[in-house]
């Protein structure tokens, strides 16, 4: 490669085309982290060239960075082309900036500097076909995602882009500060002088034996750091064009809505923040290759499991596309039902590792997995994480579990169900172990779940607890769940945290309520009520209490298991008081509601799962 220094002269001063290839990412720099910057430094560097005009000095140049091209043949015009490898983010601010001086300058009636600014923006068009190629006009043309906004930008027209904003940032940054002169058309000469003669960059020339796409991949760390997935769709593009492929029409097809904004917000996995098209790309590999690898390894995964794979490029294009629906599938599911209310309580869990595995499954067409086997899947799942999570045990081999679960299945995809529930069995070790029915009941019974687990631990199981204890008869309100904040549920201890104030102990108590500060930490002292009656309930004895709860509250959970007696309960004048009894008498009975909405691999295998219980 040949690497030199130059001024804007020699970028923008000749009739050249800067073209952005489809597969680099968009338009990403901002105000906050890179045009404030960069005007910071054009405006020093033109003072400092101010101050050395008055002195009789000199003054050394500015350098702004590097960019790489690559060259490309000459296409329906005499202009010559370079491509950019690397640095589009800077040549695409720089023309924003030099179109936002010229309107600074038009604004002056400066015509000079609107004439030498122009030489900077725009191509002599005799050298191509306005008609047929007009954007050939532009020295720099972006990437597809961004050439509409760029063009009407560049015409003038507006704009309500990212784009848009950095041409109105930069015009009042420059009026505002030509105004400060006292002679605001020779700040606008010496500005106009300085963008001419004191910015420097960096140009690197690939040669012909150069590797574009290593080059690619070296400079990603420079400015704003490239997401893998902009090294992947540079690596499937580049594969691609080599192949003679339409890239555009693979772009159009397949690639655009990934250069979207909904891809491209920052989600936080474990201690990791990334794009969500990151995120899915990891779920989707992972699906793929059932290899572990770290966030920062993507790429390089990606690109050995394509050369080992030898799938066609746009093979490779449309089972990402499909498998992004999938995934938008997933992460907008309606909360109802079997499928909804698991992966809501998987979000709350904030456990994301089973992920690969429901994009395999989803994926598998109902003739190859019927609806009914996928829902048993994902309750053989929800039982498994939901179980381990109220027994408190450790997430840290999910990994390694979720990814034998996706090579279980891919054995036998018809049978998914019986391939997660048989793997799941199989689990041995506290790391990775299905906890047992005996085991989820006496910690649901016994334990004091409140002070023991987080609290949105607690929180899916009450909320799950009331789904269950609907029926065709209950009016169908959609419970509110923790996400739902204007509507949130918050937990409630029937007798209060602060027992002491009105909850004497039993007259027969001979410890005097010395096990009630676990007690009333349990299941069956535990119901949920709204944000706004918790703090009114406080610590107010049962009588009181009772009468706001059978006023304010609408819950199966508290009417039917807390007001009145649980079915098949043998207490008499059950709501007359509430007492260590009613508390072990109520935590068993819904420790076994519980093995309902969650059972283990027997009464799994054995239940339909008529259409009717996946309603729910």
């Amino acid at each position: 490669m040949r690497a030199d220094t130059v001024d804007l002269r020699r970028i923008f001063g000749r009739d050249i085309r800067y073209t952005v290839p489809l597969f680099q990412r968009p338009y990403v720099w901002n105000r906050d982290d890179n045009w404030s910057a960069l005007w910071e430094d054009i405006r020093r560097t033109v003072e400092r060239t101010e101050h050395a005009a008055q002195i009789g000095e000199t003054v050394a140049p500015h350098f702004l960075g590097a960019v790489v091209f690559d060259e490309t043949p000459y296409l329906s015009s005499s202009l010559e082309t370079r491509q950019v490898i690397d640095g589009q983010q800077r040549l695409t601010t720089l023309q924003l900036f030099l179109y936002s001086a010229r309107l600074s300058a038009a604004a002056l009636n400066h015509e000079r500097s609107v004439r030498l600014l122009s030489k900077f923006l725009e191509n002599d068009e005799d050298l191509f076909d306005r008609a047929k190629h007009p954007d050939h006009l532009y020295k720099v043309w972006p990437t597809n995602a961004d050439r509409d906004e760029f063009r009407t930008v560049m015409r003038g027209e507006g704009g309500a882009g990212r784009l848009a904003e950095a041409v109105a940032y930069f015009q009042q940054e420059i009026d505002a500060w030509l105004a400060e002169a006292v002679e605001p058309e020779d700040r606008l000469g010496m500005l106009v002088q300085t963008l001419r003669e004191q910015l420097r960059l960096v140009i690197i020339d690939l040669e012909e034996h150069d590797d574009a796409q290593v080059v690619f991949e070296t400079l990603n760390s420079r400015g704003t750091p490239l997401e893998h997935a902009d090294l992947i769709k540079n690596l499937l593009f580049r594969d691609a064009e080599r192949a003679g492929a339409d890239v555009d029409r693979l772009y159009k097809t397949y690639w655009a809505p990934f250069d979207q904004d909904e891809w491209r917000v920052e989600q936080t996995t474990g201690r990791i923040t990334r794009s969500r098209l990151d995120v899915f790309l990891t779920y989707w590999l992972t699906m793929r290759t059932q290899r572990e690898f770290t966030a920062s390894a993507l790429f390089k995964e990606f690109e050995r499991w394509l050369l080992s794979s030898a799938v066609p490029t746009e093979d490779v294009f449309a089972e990402l596309t499909r498998y992004a629906e999938i995934y938008d599938l997933i992460d907008d599911h309606p909360l109802h039902g079997v499928e909804g209310r698991f992966l809501y309580r998987m979000k709350v869990l904030q456990t994301s590792t089973p992920m690969p595995l429901l994009l395999f499954l989803y994926g598998l067409d109902e003739t190859v997995l019927p609806l009914e086997r996928r829902r048993r899947a994902i309750r053989a799942i929800d039982s498994y994480l939901v179980r381990r999570a109220l027994l408190n045990l450790s997430t840290r081999d999910y990994n390694n579990v979720f990814r034998d679960l996706v090579a279980a299945v891919a054995r036998q995809p018809g049978h998914a169900d019986e391939a997660v529930i048989k793997a799941l069995s199989a689990m041995q070790g506290h790391h990775r172990h299905w906890p047992s029915d005996y085991e989820f009941r006496a910690t649901l019974e016994q334990d004091p779940i409140y002070s023991r687990l987080v609290r949105r631990s607690v929180r899916i199981l009450l909320e799950a607890l009331e789904d269950e204890l609907r029926t065709d008869h209950t009016e169908q309100l959609t419970v509110p769940v923790g996400e739902q904040v204007g509507a949130k549920l918050t937990i409630e201890h029937v007798m209060p945290q602060s027992w002491r104030d009105n909850w004497p102990p039993l007259e027969n108590d001979l410890s005097e309520g010395a096990d009630r500060d676990e007690l009333v930490h349990t299941l069956g002292n535990l119901t949920l009520v709204t944000a706004r009656l918790n703090p009114t309930l406080g610590n107010m004895a049962w009588k009181d209490k009772r009468q706001w709860l059978g006023k304010h509250s609408l819950l199966r959970l508290t009417h039917g298991t807390l007001l009145s007696a649980p079915p098949n309960t043998d207490v008499s004048d059950w709501a007359t008081t509430w007492d260590e009894h009613r508390i072990r008498t109520r935590g068993t009975y819904l420790a076994s509601l519980s093995l309902d909405v969650w059972p283990h691999a027997d009464d799994l295998r054995t239940d339909p799962l008529s259409s009717e219980s996946s309603s729910k």
